[in-house]
């Protein structure tokens, strides 16, 4: 490990790297001009040296298509920064100006790696650049919106290796109005940006929110699974942002209301549906009840969504859900042989809406030094241990733009903090390394998604 990352602190990184063969059409450009190619050389060795940091010409190393999807091609280009490999959860990436912090800052937010610049020469940078990014395509010239086949590995990992259902993510708030459907609507259309095929469910029945915001109805919606004769199967419903969505509808129904064949009904319907996909986001309503709880916590990822301004709700639904889980795994331990409980729970905590992003790392501080006083100071055999899953600042122009646009901030806004904030979290759950382990003691993990929502009151 020692070696590896000594290799990045030598001044000429291309030794460290493969050789890559460069286009004829881009070895002519550069054989065009030969002494500005050389001089474009000296001059970016030079500022390696000056800054201590190493140098790379990305027409002869070789580049992981892992690393190139890490960034957007609008945001490579803006930014003239090239992803080169990812070592020991550094990221290498040549730039023209790697002497900016605020651009390091910014490429650091979005590929959510700690980023190691190296200085590489304007004409071969700029040609790379146009090589990997300029048809809009990440991987492959001259392809477009095909991800390459490492990405659906790194998915694979992610999702639990060889397990035939989707990675579950559940997204709650005690109040409405915190921002929980935009963090659902957009992490969905980031993770599909990515390449992993997404199924977003609007479990906040009687509000469709989902479909307000995005401007789409389908046909079919959930509550025609749940009281008619309709398959889930029909529910399904190709959105043009590369996910696919079950839409909730207009009414008094409400997720409390769930009776138990209902319960078993779509747990049996999701099992065969989930088969499909890598990631399934469950946007759930606003409160607390036990039915909204449960389908939480029957989740692999467990997201909490508060604000500055409603921060106490945000903790008493963290204190709720820790209730409830005591409640499940109690229960499943004495009525389920063999099965060893989870003695800690780990929600992933969002604080939208703030004024910049160090806001939300001391309002995530407070929750958790009040969990440890309030709670696990005082518990047994169970703790509470949230996970700070990131901050989303308040840009209210531009949100507003989006939903009267009908359309995923990210899409309508990509270059605001907000929408890098967004497009951060979703890449944590592609690296297993930089996300909690829910530590599922089920041999297979549905399995706990179903004996979560199968219980009788």
């Amino acid at each position: 490990m020692g070696a590896k990352r000594e290799s990045l602190n030598t001044t000429d990184a291309s030794g460290a790297l493969k050789p890559d063969t460069v286009l004829s059409e881009q070895t002519s450009v550069i054989n065009s001009m030969p002494g500005r190619s050389e001089n474009d050389k000296k001059i970016a060795k030079e500022k390696a040296q000056r800054l201590k940091i190493p140098y790379v010409d990305p027409l002869r190393v070789t580049i992981e298509p892992s690393a190139l999807t890490l960034l957007e091609p609008e945001i490579a280009i803006r930014h003239q920064a090239l992803p080169i490999r990812v070592v020991d959860n550094f990221l290498l990436i040549a730039m023209m100006t790697p002497e900016e912090p605020v651009t390091i800052k910014s490429l650091e937010l979005l590929t959510g790696f700690k980023v190691r610049p190296a200085v590489a020469p304007k004409i071969s940078l700029s040609i790379a650049l146009k090589k990997y990014y300029g048809s809009g395509y990440v991987g492959k010239p001259g392809v477009k919106n095909h991800p390459p086949k490492i990405i659906q590995k790194t998915i694979a990992k992610t999702t639990g290796g060889n397990r035939s259902e989707a990675c579950t993510i559940s997204v709650i708030s005690n109040k409405g109005g915190v921002g929980k459907t935009h963090l659902s609507i957009n992490m969905a259309y980031c993770l599909a940006k990515k390449g992993a095929k997404v199924l977003l469910i609007d479990a906040d029945l009687g509000n469709a929110d989902v479909s307000n915001k995005l401007g789409m109805f389908p046909k079919h919606h959930l509550m025609d699974f749940l009281e008619k004769n309709k398959n889930m199967e029909e529910l399904l419903f190709r959105t043009e942002y590369g996910f696919d969505l079950i839409a909730s509808s207009y009414g008094e129904f409400k997720l409390a209301n769930l009776y138990y064949a209902q319960k078993v009904k779509f747990i049996n319907h999701f099992k065969k549906i989930s088969q499909r996909y890598e990631f399934a986001i469950f946007d759930l309503g606003a409160g607390i009840s036990r039915m909204v709880m449960d389908f939480a916590l029957a989740a692999d990822y467990p997201i909490i969504v508060t604000t500055p301004q409603d921060f106490i709700s945000g903790y008493a639904c963290t204190k709720a859900g820790f209730s409830r889980f005591k409640e499940i795994e109690e229960r499943l331990e004495e009525k389920l042989s063999n099965y060893e409980p989870q003695r800690i729970f780990s929600p992933m905590l969002v604080i939208n809406q703030v004024s910049n992003l160090r806001q939300g790392f001391k309002l995530f501080n407070t929750l958790k030094k009040t969990a440890n006083e309030k709670i696990n100071s005082r518990e047994g055999k169970f703790q509470i241990k949230p996970e700070y899953l990131g901050a989303i600042p308040y840009e209210r122009v531009a949100l507003r733009a989006a939903e009267l646009k009908k359309r995923p901030l990210i899409l309508s806004a990509p270059r605001i903090t907000a929408s890098q904030s967004i497009q951060h979290m979703s890449t944590r759950f592609f690296y297993p390394k930089a996300t909690y382990d829910p530590k599922v003691k089920f041999k297979y993990p549905f399995s706990r998604f179903a004996a979560i929502l199968s219980q009788k009151e």
